[in-house]
């Protein structure tokens, strides 16, 4: 091979890196289910229709049992559920939540994507992952395939990976521990995952958090990890009670319809340091005992 067609594939290799992390610059409304408005450059929020292209600097707030999704260039998909207000700035690869619940799906080499809240920023590569914030309530963050990045306004980190959700305080100074959730009951039970109103994620996704359930299918065939009496509501719930489980055991549930922790019997952990709710069962990375 020639030193000229070793430059021009380094060149065409070059062209497509810069493509593939292109800023955010417009993105359209591919879904919108009841009310769903836009706000451009802080202007006064519009209603918008499917097939609607935004672009600049937006804001998409959506209403009681309204939902949206957004299609960018790179095959970006964002969900957004009901009563959130989500922002994208234009120009960049930084999206932010005021408010809500949505749905990210970044694909593989699209230069990744950065999600922010007031107090906590998820840095996220070619992933799958679904995050709520009721602020000064709580923020909760699950990753369906791949990993991301979490760091907190005290510049702590942590690395949340396949199948783990945290749900913390949003001015906790420290992370808590990940827990597993499980990954097949949550893209059964959250509108953002419902195919029927929302079409399927791309193939390639939906084969990675395939295997994310696979995994936990063989763990728990292995007793490595079992169903526990924990249930948490996913981002943009849709049914279920509270269900049963081995009190000693460490995987949750997600199908309830409680509006935080429930099926312990407890609340919310103040102060995001990694313990479960009064009353629920026990530390969530014990192995379960032996027979």
């Amino acid at each position: 091979m020639t030193t000229k067609t070793l430059i021009t594939i380094a060149a065409c290799a070059s062209v497509i890196g810069s493509l593939s992390a292109a800023p955010f610059k417009s993105a359209v409304i591919s879904k919108k289910i009841n009310e769903v408005k836009v706000s451009e450059q802080s202007k006064e929020a519009k209603a918008v229709n499917s097939g609607q292209t935004i672009g600049k600097s937006s804001t998409i707030l959506t209403g009681r049992d309204s939902r949206a999704e957004l299609s960018f260039p790179d095959q970006t998909i964002t969900r957004i559920g009901a009563n959130s207000v989500f922002r994208f700035t234009s120009g960049s690869r930084d999206m932010a939540i005021d408010k809500g619940s949505f749905l990210l799906q970044v694909p593989k080499n699209a230069g990744g994507a950065t999600i922010r809240t007031a107090t906590v920023t998820a840095a996220i590569t070619g992933t799958t992952v679904m995050m709520e914030y009721s602020p000064p309530n709580w923020v909760k963050f699950i990753c369906l395939e791949g990993e991301a990045v979490l760091t907190n306004k005290f510049g702590e980190k942590i690395t949340i990976k396949a199948g783990q959700m945290i749900v913390m305080d949003p001015d906790a100074k420290e992370f808590p521990k990940p827990v597993i959730v499980n990954v097949q009951k949550l893209m059964k039970t959250s509108i953002l995952t419902n195919s029927k109103i929302f079409g399927e994620l791309s193939p390639v996704a939906m084969r990675l958090i395939a295997q994310t359930v696979e995994i936990q299918m063989n763990q728990r065939r292995e007793a490595a990890i079992l169903p526990t009496g924990i249930t948490v509501s996913g981002p943009d719930f849709r049914g279920g009670g509270p269900s049963g489980g081995d009190p000693r055991t460490v995987i949750i549930s997600v199908d309830s319809g409680e509006p935080f922790f429930g099926g312990g019997g407890g609340t919310a952990p103040p102060g995001g340091g990694g313990q479960l709710p009064p009353g629920s069962p026990g530390d969530p990375f014990l192995p379960p005992p032996p027979p």
